[in-house]
Formats: structure tokens, sequence, C-alpha cells
């Protein structure tokens, strides 16, 4: 047998290999997508959820949709393939009765957010000291961010501090959070149970400006 024969037969179980564990994985993912999504309709009181699934790649995507206490809901968790890289991603949002003329967007500091407003960058400070330095306030009108960013929403805010991994953007006539990652556990589970229940709070608060 001479070397390209072996080189073939190496490529190929190398390859099959890789497809097999790859599909494994996928089916354990996709288990726990459809399992968490299951769960979190049932605790929104939702429909049975929509599911875009593929057990032969890691390609997938859960949706939830519907009405919840007289307000629209929608939410999605899912992969994509990209020119450069996939993309993981997981987002939810809650329809508001008022539209808003302006856009608001929260987020946790971080270094590089820390860096900006150390070099003129700049950001909406609400007062509370501890929210400030905890969250990235921006916006086009800091009156509305005040508004909206009241100390129980703000208190509320900096209790889920942990757990809040993405951003938070009010615009038009929705308040949407996303964050990178799937939901697979029991804990992302509760954790975003927990932040769907503060932005309806929030989308609440935006109707009585």
């Amino acid at each position: 047998m001479n070397t390209l024969v072996i080189a073939i037969i190496f490529s190929v179980i190398v390859i099959g290999g890789t497809y097999y564990f790859a599909l494994r994985m996928s089916k354990g993912t996709v288990k726990n997508m459809n399992l968490r999504i299951g769960e979190l309709a049932a605790a929104l009181g939702l429909p049975e959820p929509q599911m875009q699934t593929s057990f032969i790649s890691s390609f997938y995507s859960g949706e939830l949709s519907g009405m919840i206490e007289g307000r629209e809901f929608y939410f999605s968790s899912f992969t994509k393939s990209e020119k450069t890289s996939d993309s993981y991603k997981t987002e939810f949002s809650w329809k508001i009765a008022n539209a808003v003329s302006c856009k608001l967007r929260i987020t946790k500091e971080g270094i590089k957010s820390t860096l900006n407003k150390q070099f003129g960058g700049q950001d909406i400070e609400i007062g509370h000291k501890e929210f400030d330095q905890t969250f990235l306030v921006k916006g086009d009108k800091e009156e509305f961010a005040k508004a909206i960013l009241t100390n129980a929403i703000s208190t509320e805010l900096l209790k889920k501090e942990r757990g809040i991994y993405g951003s938070i953007t009010i615009q038009d006539d929705s308040i949407r959070y996303e964050e990178s990652g799937v939901l697979l556990t029991d804990e992302d589970l509760q954790r975003l149970i927990r932040l769907i229940e503060l932005c309806k709070n929030i989308a609440k608060q935006i109707e009585t400006f």
C-alpha cells in the first residue's frame, strides 16, 4: 500500500470522525435548545416553540412569539453562518404602546467603555451613583433616560446586573434585549425569565412617560 493510499484512508477516517462527533454535539445542542425554549414557552404561557433545526449541521434556531398581558412579545435563540465566522445570539423584545422618538441603549460598563469615558467619550448619568458606575447609558435625550431609569428601575437593573450579558435597546415601538450565545442551560432559562420581566417593567415605565 503506497503513501498516497494511506493518506487518503487516513483523511477519510479523520473527516468521518469529525463529522460523527459534530453530529452528536449538534443533536445534543438542539435537544437542549428544544427543552429550554419549550420550558420558556410554558413559563410565559405561549404556544409551543417554532424550531428550525438541522441534525446534520450546527446551525439552528428557536423562536417564540405571542401576546402576554396585552403586550406583543418575541424571542429567538439561534446560530448562523456568516462570511468570516459563525455567530450565536439570543434576543427578545416587547412592543410598547407608545412609540418613542429617540433611542436609548443600556449596557454594562467594561474596560473599553471606561477608557472611552476617560478620553472624552460621553454617556448619560442618571444620578444614581452605583448605577452610573455599573452601567453605560447612551441616548439622544438625557431627560428621557432619566425619566425611564427611575430609582425603582435602576435598582432592579442593579439587582440583575450579574445576569445581564448583552444590551437593552429602546427604540421606536419596542424594547429589545440581545446577547451572544444560545439558550441551553436551566441557569440561562431562569436568568432570561428575570430579564424578560425586567424589560416588561421598563416598557410599562415608558408608557407612562
